[in-house]
């Protein structure tokens, strides 16, 4: 026998499966050649050297786990339909005498065609694609574009490497499948399961728990920080409902129907319901898998493009004047008024005028707060105080009233207090023994920077004068020592000029700052935090603009696999109704009404898994946005428009997608008729 007798015959039955095996082809190179290009990414020289990519590379780092875990999960789920469609193939070997050896060997040469396809083929792609990708990365994310093309030699021997390892672990597992099965089971493996389905009740009712655990976790949870925390949590338990209710729910409901007779016995739905029963058995876990996919394609795409359309909200947020200096370490008044020189000396020498400003001193402190009793004492480990962690800012009345409308008074044991996130009637509040009446809760409190904290509950209060906030300082001082805050002093300003004479202005302050610190002793130096909207807009852009990309990225990933498995499952459909097909019209149905009937059922279980998709987002909504917090996004109109459209694209492809899948079962199915 000659050697390359079976890489021959390796090649003869790809060529005759092409159908199936091209598109496990096309999937393969796709994936490979995003995975080189996010390796490329994280690795580039040219991105690495602009200003603020370091939060950037680290997005496309985590970019890279996730399509490598999805590739293992995505190739090894897909390579089971193709093993399910083969599997009688290598039977019939073995009965005419092939020896599973040998059908080793040829799915050993199949193997290595495939892998060498997939591994030069994405590669190929990835490289070629690669200066495109950075284009379309750096435009997001407003980065100047570096000149050249260059190739990632650790992106070609990572992905090779990897990929070759998930083509060897395939082969390993379709060679032990072919070698723990008898010639008659392989035969028959392809009609395995015919028997209807039973009503797996259990399964059902944990699917619905499951899944209404998942939803209320989404729709309950207030803070930002509990939903970072039981996201995941969350996820894991639609997760495992979908697949709960895909399997034993939808039979159990489809079972129900048909008990109805009046509903049952009429001919579209006598043939719709029986059917869609032996299609939910045979296909539930597909069609899971599709509405999961659906999904983090949806909840990716919409948060990362609500995400970067409110880039202006967020900064407007968290830097609502043009320049913010902030001074640290309980400034004095002689420092601070340095520090104003210094501001106003950077704007002359940078011709700069100062339009508006404002200034304050706050005390900020975190402590547990339990109705009117507010704790300040250090967290130990595992000892967690009664209570809720908030956050306290303190500043005094002459501050408040300097920009206030309504000028007010206190008593040193009296305070006004603004609540932005927490609960309103207390009458007192006691800190560590210190108790201040509440006289009044005031909405007018808006100074600006005072309003960034989303993780937890907020509350400033307004004491008297500078003493009382000293008192509060060394209370604070004292349960903290040395890890006590201490109180800030903030310039709010606006100025003229470009965007670029604000950062011109901003590094000639930290200049001056440097300089006078120089100049100072030990003890006597201010240590000073200096911002410019405009620079760290940028910063964001490029923050906001690397999710963005890593959000579509993957997002076209995971709409590459819903393709691939929504295909395999037309291709499987088609091979399992051609005999139906018939059965139908020899029992006097017309081709008509067939195709009807069976067009109907395949459009019921398709475009299930999308609406199935829709309401998991709309559920998943409200801990979304309170995630979009965290980046102080605070614009829920701007994320429902995003999600809708999101939605709305998504559903287009979905049906051009099915549209074309379609052809090919119909293909099939006419060649049998």
């Amino acid at each position: 026998m000659s050697k390359f007798f079976y890489g021959r015959l390796a090649f003869s039955n790809l060529k005759k499966n092409g159908r199936l095996y091209l598109p496990y082809i096309l999937a393969a190179v796709g994936i490979g050649a995003m995975y080189y290009i996010m390796i490329a990414l994280t690795g580039d020289q040219g991105i690495e050297k602009m200003p603020g990519t370091g939060e950037l590379q680290m997005i496309m780092g985590l970019g890279c786990v996730i399509i490598m875990i999805f590739a293992v999960i995505f190739l090894f789920y897909t390579n089971s339909f193709l093993m399910k469609r083969r599997k009688k193939e290598f039977g019939l070997f073995h009965i005419l005498g092939m020896e599973k050896r040998h059908i080793g060997k040829m799915m050993f040469w199949e193997t290595c065609m495939v892998a060498f396809i997939s591994i030069v083929g994405g590669l190929g792609t990835g490289i070629i694609l690669y200066k495109l990708v950075v284009l379309a990365l750096l435009r997001i994310t407003g980065l100047e574009v570096p000149f050249g093309f260059t190739v990632s030699v650790s992106g070609i021997v990572n992905m090779a490497v990897c990929f070759f390892a998930i083509f060897t672990v395939t082969l390993l597992y379709n060679m032990f499948q072919v070698q723990r099965a008898n010639a008659i089971e392989l035969l028959h493996s392809a009609s395995q399961g015919e028997k209807e389905p039973k009503t797996r009740w259990i399964m059902a009712i944990f699917g619905v728990l499951t899944l209404g655990s998942g939803y209320g976790i989404a729709i309950v949870i207030e803070s930002p920080v509990e939903a970072l925390l039981m996201f995941f949590l969350a996820v894991l338990l639609v997760v495992v409902g979908t697949y709960c209710l895909f399997t034993a729910g939808s039979i159990a409901v489809l079972k129900m129907m048909r008990r109805n007779k009046k509903y049952y016995y009429q001919t579209k739905h006598f043939i719709s319901v029986s059917g869609m029963i032996y299609r939910m058995k045979q296909n539930a876990v597909g069609l899971a898998n599709i509405c999961i996919l659906s999904t983090m394609v949806l909840v990716m795409v919409s948060g990362t493009v609500s995400l970067y359309a409110g880039v202006d909200d967020i900064m407007n947020s968290r830097y609502p004047r043009d320049i913010s200096i902030t001074g640290y370490d309980d400034m004095t008044k002689d420092q601070k008024t340095d520090v104003k020189g210094m501001f106003q000396q950077a704007l002359e020498e940078c011709s700069l005028a100062l339009e508006e400003s404002v200034e304050y001193t706050t005390l900020n402190i975190a402590a547990y707060k339990s109705g009117e009793n507010i704790m300040i004492i250090p967290q130990k480990e595992n000892v967690f105080p009664e209570g809720e962690l908030c956050i306290f800012e303190f500043i005094t009345l002459e501050e408040y009233n300097r920009v206030s409308e309504t000028p007010k008074e206190l008593a040193e044991d009296e305070a006004l207090v603004s609540v932005r996130q927490g609960e309103k009637g207390d009458t007192a509040y006691n800190f560590n023994g210190r108790t201040f009446q509440i006289k009044e809760y005031v909405e007018d409190l808006d100074l600006e920077g005072m309003d960034s904290n989303v993780i937890y509950d907020g509350y400033f209060i307004v004491v008297k004068d500078d003493k009382v906030l000293q008192e509060i300082n060394e209370i604070q001082k004292e349960a903290y020592q040395d890890r006590a805050s201490t109180a800030n002093y903030s310039i709010y300003a606006d100025i003229s000029g470009s965007e670029e004479q604000r950062k011109e202005c901003v590094e000639r302050l930290n200049d001056l700052v440097e300089a006078y610190n120089q100049g100072k002793g030990e003890g006597e130096t201010v240590v000073v935090r200096i911002d410019a909207r405009a620079k760290q807009r940028e910063n964001f852009l490029v923050f906001c603009g690397g999710f963005l990309f890593l959000g579509v990225f993957l997002g076209f990933v995971f709409l590459m696999a819903t393709v691939l498995i929504i295909y395999y499952k037309q291709v499987s459909e088609g091979y399992e109704d051609k005999g139906r097909f018939e059965i139908m019209q020899k029992v006097g149905m017309s081709p008509k009404e067939v195709k009807a009937s069976i067009r109907s059922q395949v459009l019921k279980v398709f475009f299930l898994p999308l609406v199935m998709a829709c309401i998991h987002l709309a559920m998943a909504f409200p801990m979304i946005n309170r995630l979009l917090l965290l980046f102080n996004m605070r614009n829920p109109s701007l994320f429902a428009i995003c999600t809708v459209i999101t939605v709305g694209v998504f559903g287009v492809i979905y049906g051009i997608v099915f549209g074309i899948t379609a052809k090919a079962y119909y293909r099939i199915v006419g060649e049998h008729r």
